[in-house]
């Protein structure tokens, strides 16, 4: 009974916190994929639940927290981030949408997009959001301009208007 209820409030995008002390959420992101993470101090396990798939060669998942933005990424297994254009930002309504971070059992939701608000917007971020909406990877007619954009957003990082804005 309880884990059937645990599973509909997670369903519902809610974190629940378990007896062991980890938080499970769902993460969803600019792709339309819907993830479950079972995080504890700060570390996240993810699992893509719907959505697109893995491009070739990138099934594992790690979250970055790189700048401003946490987003979601396709990695090789046991692999690291390689850059931030496999990365996608995760989107939210509430806190309890985003994953735990600074010990916390919530992360944070700011206009919309889960963020680390003691980071500033860095290159990497203007790269999840230019590239917001447009599918995975890089190498599309319409991402290709985008993410150059978006690689030169300055210092401080000034988001290109035609990009999805913090």
């Amino acid at each position: 009974m309880v884990r059937a209820h645990s599973a509909s409030l997670a369903a519902a995008g809610l974190a629940i916190v378990t007896a062991c002390g980890s938080v499970e959420v769902t993460l969803n992101d600019t792709e339309g994929r819907e993830f479950s993470a079972k995080c504890k101090n700060d570390r996240c396990e993810l699992e893509q639940s719907s959505g697109l798939g893995a491009p070739a060669g990138k099934p594992a998942l790690a979250l970055t927290r790189e700048g401003w933005l946490v987003g979601i990424c396709n990695v090789a297994e046991g692999g690291q981030v390689a850059g931030p254009d496999d990365c996608r930002a995760l989107q939210c309504k509430t806190d309890a949408e985003c994953p735990p971070h600074h010990g916390k059992q919530t992360g944070d939701c700011m206009n919309g997009w889960c963020v680390d608000p003691s980071k500033e917007l860095l290159a990497a971020d203007a790269v999840m959001l230019c590239l917001a909406g447009t599918g995975l990877g890089h190498d599309g007619p319409d991402q290709i301009d985008k993410y150059s954009m978006a690689l030169n957003c300055g210092s401080p990082c000034k988001i290109p208007s035609p990009c999805r804005q913090p």
